[in-house]
This record gives structure tokens, C-alpha cells and sequence, in this order.
């Protein structure tokens, strides 16, 4: 009886969607599409990143000569910033969930200063790789001055060479693609964070943050297989 209670209270206050019977319906649906979203994001990462491996094959000497020119200790700090971002994450969820709101809102402006500390940091990477011309294209090797790039020294043969200039268009590529979706769950975490401000939002249906949490997860794990690719394979 009290089930009925609640499904008509939640239809009532517009928690619950027309065509679902109650919450948890709805949640279960909402999360199953978010997992077929992310199983596409799989696909579609896992194709650039078999493409990397097949190149790095082909040309591994200069993809190694390549890695070597990266910050490992930038790229390992973003890495830390990226996991405590998913217990923030996590702790946010489960403050939904309990219907904490001050520990919501709380979670959710660190899950989001974690993000945008990260792309910060990774900003100053790209600023430094186009300052020692390591930009790919008619350039590359060129600092913006047009000075030869210290990181490649005269010596390195042209085929070499061409590997580096091949690995930093796979970084870019990579990279990019993954700040861009994180800059994606950044604006979502935004929204929910507003709303939670102004509303109780997230506490009386914990669903959108629920979804919200499997979205910035996902963001998290690619990076765990984007950093030792790009930044510890130097042998």
C-alpha cells in the first residue's frame, strides 16, 4: 500500500515520466541507456586506440623517441586528480541516495573542481608541447619562433622523425577527445549543481546523479589506459 502511496506522490511532483510506473522503473531504464551509451564510448575509444597501437608498431622507435618528450609527472598528478575526482563522484551518489544535500552539494562542486583542475593542467601541457614545436603539421620541429625544437635532435633520422610528428597526432587526437568529454560531464555536473542549490534536486529522485556518476566514471577510466599509452611506454 505504501508503495502505491509513493508512486502516486512521485507522479504527482513530476518524478516519475508518463510512460514509467514508478522510480525505480525509471531509474533502471535511465541507467540501462547510459550503460548502452558507454558501451558505444567503448567502441569508439577502443577503435582510436587499436589504431595507436598498430602505428606504435609500425613506427616505434620514433614513437618512443616521442613519448620521452612528455611530462610523466604532470600527466601521473592528473592521474590522482582524475581518481580522487571519482571518489568525490562516488561520495556524491551516495549522498543522493541518503538524501544528504549539503554533502551533495559538496561533493558535486569538488567532483567538478577536480575536473577543471585537470583540464588545467592539461591546457599547460599543450601550451608547453606548442612552445617546443612539438605540434603536429608544417611545423612540427619548429618552436613558434621558428627555431629548431630542442627534443629533436639533428641526429634523429627523418623516418624517426616522422614517427614522433605521427605520435603526437594519435596524443592530440587522444587527448582531445578526452577532455572534450570531460568538458561534456563538466556542464552536466554543473547543471546538477545549480539545481541542487535551488531545488532538491538529486534527493528526491537520486537518478539524474546516478547517471551522471557512470558518465564521469567512464571519463575516469579512459584516462587510466590514455596515461601509461602515452606517457610510460618509453622503452
Amino acid at each position: 500500500m505504501s508503495s502505491v502511496v509513493e508512486t502516486q506522490h512521485d507522479k504527482e511532483h513530476g518524478l516519475v515520466a508518463h510512460h514509467f510506473e514508478n522510480l525505480d522503473q525509471q531509474r533502471d531504464a535511465n541507467a540501462l541507456g547510459m550503460w548502452l551509451f558507454l558501451g558505444s564510448e567503448i567502441l569508439f575509444f577502443g577503435a582510436v586506440f587499436t589504431a595507436y597501437a598498430v602505428m606504435r608498431t609500425i613506427q616505434g622507435d620514433g614513437f618512443t623517441l616521442a613519448c620521452r618528450q612528455l611530462d610523466a609527472t604532470l600527466g601521473g598528478v592528473n592521474t590522482a586528480v582524475l581518481l580522487t575526482s571519482s571518489l568525490s563522484m562516488a561520495l556524491a551518489v551516495w549522498a543522493a541516495q541518503t538524501k544528504n544535500r549539503k554533502m551533495l552539494q559538496l561533493c558535486l562542486g569538488l567532483t567538478i573542481l577536480f575536473g577543471s583542475a585537470f583540464l588545467a593542467v592539461k591546457g599547460y601541457e599543450w601550451h608547453h608541447e606548442y612552445e617546443t614545436g612539438l605540434v603536429p603539421g608544417a611545423t612540427f620541429g619548429k618552436t613558434p619562433d621558428g627555431e629548431p625544437a630542442k627534443a629533436i635532435d639533428p641526429s634523429i633520422t627523418p623516418e624517426k622523425v616522422k614517427g614522433m610528428q605521427m605520435f603526437f597526432v594519435f596524443y592530440f587526437i587522444i587527448t582531445g577527445l578526452h577532455a572534450l568529454h570531460m568538458i561534456v560531464g563538466l556542464g552536466v555536473l554543473g547543471v546538477q549543481w545549480v539545481m541542487t542549490m535551488r531545488s532538491d534536486f538529486g534527493i528526491d529522485d537520486y537518478g539524474p546523479i546516478e547517471v551522471a556518476g557512470l558518465y564521469w566514471h567512464f571519463v575516469d577510466v579512459v584516462w587510466i589506459f590514455v596515461f601509461p599509452l602515452l606517457y610510460l611506454l618509453r622503452n
